[in-house]
């Protein structure tokens, strides 16, 4: 009962606070309480997966997973959890490992415990990234936009207002994803690089997604299990069928992403278990 008493009054606080608010309370948080990635064990709990669409998060998810037991696991996305926050809190103790996709100024923020956790997350190569997302929205009969881009051209897709095509993974990480506040792309990548500097364990690459798994492997002294990757689309379009008048379109709407995708791949590159 007492769960439920907080957590409806965390609800009820996340939404009267601007999106600004929540993610300024939320990396205050995360800044005190993530462990870094030489503290990273098993043994800290709870485990958070935030989940970027798109950059092979269900296959971390999946090898995450084999750490915990299932009756510890709980898989939710952002809008549900904002429904029914009380989700965290249907077992006999809170989960110690939690995935889906939820934004740096979610909800899920202000209802774990204010303990050392682990946090993680994936990004990948933004051009690809939006490739991807059109691949999958083609093919993803039970998605919500399937219907609209079914029938749509790539150039016409990549200038549609959707957030994932405008630096989606910046935006997110900077708790400004459906923000309508006007920022630079240097800004935004700024502070999207202060929020992964500051309050992740880990941050890796789709594009060295075996690297990632094997420094958790070689950090926590687990071996996880390989598998074929999950949630792959149907491939309408391939990246060499991108034109150059294609390519300068999202380069210019993912610039911030583009210079984040560049750090990351830079710092994780050079990590060491």
């Amino acid at each position: 009962m007492m769960d439920k008493i907080v957590n409806n009054q965390s609800l009820r606080q996340w939404q009267i606070n601007s999106s600004r608010e929540n993610q300024k309370i939320n990396t205050a948080f995360l800044h005190k309480h993530v462990c870094t990635f030489d503290d990273l064990s098993v043994s800290i709990n709870p485990w958070v997966f935030s989940h970027i669409p798109k950059t092979a998060g269900t296959s971390i998810e999946n090898y995450l997973s084999q750490l915990f037991l299932i009756q510890d696991i709980v898989h939710v996305n952002a809008p549900d959890l904002n429904k029914m926050p009380g989700l965290l809190n249907l077992k006999n103790q809170f989960p110690s490992f939690i995935a889906g996709h939820h934004p740096m100024h979610g909800l899920l923020y202000q209802l774990l415990p204010k303990q050392k956790l682990v946090h993680l997350a994936m990004m990948r190569e933004p051009i690809a990234r939006v490739l991807s997302y059109y691949n999958y929205l083609k093919s993803r009969k039970t998605h919500a936009l399937h219907d609209s881009v079914l029938g749509m051209d790539f150039e016409t897709f990549i200038q549609q207002p959707m957030v994932e095509l405008n630096n989606g993974q910046s935006r997110r990480l900077a708790g400004m994803l459906h923000s309508d506040e006007i920022i630079s792309d240097h800004e935004l990548f700024k502070c999207a690089k202060n929020v992964i500097d500051n309050c992740f364990t880990l941050v890796g690459v789709t594009e060295k997604i075996e690297l990632f798994v094997q420094l958790i492997e070689s950090k926590c002294g687990v071996t996880i299990n390989r598998s074929e990757p999950k949630n792959s689309s149907n491939k309408s379009m391939k990246m060499n069928e991108i034109n150059n008048r294609q390519l300068k379109l999202i380069q210019k709407n993912n610039a911030a992403d583009i210079m984040l995708y560049d750090y990351v791949f830079e710092e994780f590159s050079n990590i060491k278990a």
